[in-house]
């Protein structure tokens, strides 16, 4: 019997029907205690691999994005270069046809210009430092004037 009979009145403790009905009652709470514990434990295993099968989820979708990245990176490189070649192709040939400079010559027409004016800026501040450190006149340094001691009359110490 259970230990749950010392709670009960002596007059309800020797009835059967009673005694029946409190078995019963703890059996189905000793029942429903194991189903939470083992809903607790199943529930852990759940999470653990729900986790586990998220972060083979995030990996497998970050390697797609990186793929699919890496594909449309290619096209617009692809694109970039059929367009690059439909300029070469078609436009330039036009561009100095009419006398206009290609505009990569020019860029780099306009380039050397630049550093010719660089260049010679560069050396004219070269050569007006040189000039204006001839003309910084040095004065010249002050003579030290050194008292010159007298000479003293030797003392004799009498003895």
């Amino acid at each position: 019997m259970l230990k749950t009979k010392k709670l009960l009145p002596k007059k309800l403790a020797a009835n059967q029907v009673v005694v029946a009905m409190q078995e019963a009652a703890v059996n189905v709470l000793s029942a429903n205690m194991n189903v939470l514990y083992v809903a607790r434990d199943q529930g852990k295993k759940v999470w653990v691999a729900l986790g586990a099968t998220a972060g083979d989820l995030a990996a497998q979708n970050l390697r797609r994005l990186k793929d699919s990245v890496a594909a449309a990176n290619d096209k617009s490189v692809a694109a970039w270069d059929a367009v690059e070649q439909a300029l070469d192709a078609r436009v330039m040939p036009v561009l100095d046809k009419v006398g206009l400079a290609a505009p990569a010559q020019y860029g780099v027409d306009l380039l050397g210009k630049g550093l010719h004016r660089v260049s010679a800026q560069v050396v004219e501040l070269t050569r007006e430092r040189r000039l204006a450190a001839k003309r910084v006149v040095r004065k010249p340094a002050a003579k030290k004037v050194v008292a010159r001691r007298r000479a003293r009359p030797a003392v004799k110490l009498a003895a």
